[in-house]
């Protein structure tokens, strides 16, 4: 009559030596279905365009959520994300969420800047006046 050990090892068996892991399992992923998904995806972001919405940003909107799904996708599937632990993540989120950060922090630069002001970013007429804002009057 033989006793186990709490984890399963007979005795007399050598313990497994550190450092040793055990293979995780192959998850099987239809990347053909993935990627059929993608095409249909894009197809509708070229349909979107021809679309008639009442505004343009409508028309923007629908491709970033679109693009936004698709890149989920990627990264789900592709990536391998899917099958990874909870840390992956936190690796993967922090910095989307820096890259939002900085994009919604440079709208206000982006629509007040010199290229949506009336006044032009360079004038001739300051130049031959020998510097612009910074002459004395």
């Amino acid at each position: 009559m033989s006793t186990a050990d709490s984890h399963g090892r007979m005795h007399g068996e050598p313990e497994e030596p550190h450092g040793v892991t055990v293979p995780m399992p192959h998850h099987h992923v239809n990347y053909y279905a993935i990627f059929a998904t993608l095409v249909v995806l894009t197809a509708i972001t070229v349909g979107v365009y021809f679309l008639h919405p009442t505004s343009e940003l409508v028309k923007i909107l629908l491709a970033l959520l679109i693009a936004s799904i698709k890149a989920i996708l990627v990264a789900y599937f592709f990536m391998h994300l899917k099958f990874e632990g909870k840390l992956i993540y936190t690796i993967f989120i922090v910095p989307l969420l820096l890259c939002v950060l900085l994009v919604v922090a440079l709208i206000p630069d982006v629509l007040r800047g010199p290229l949506f002001n009336n006044r032009p970013v360079f004038s001739p007429a300051e130049s031959a006046a020998g510097g612009g804002e910074h002459t004395p009057h």
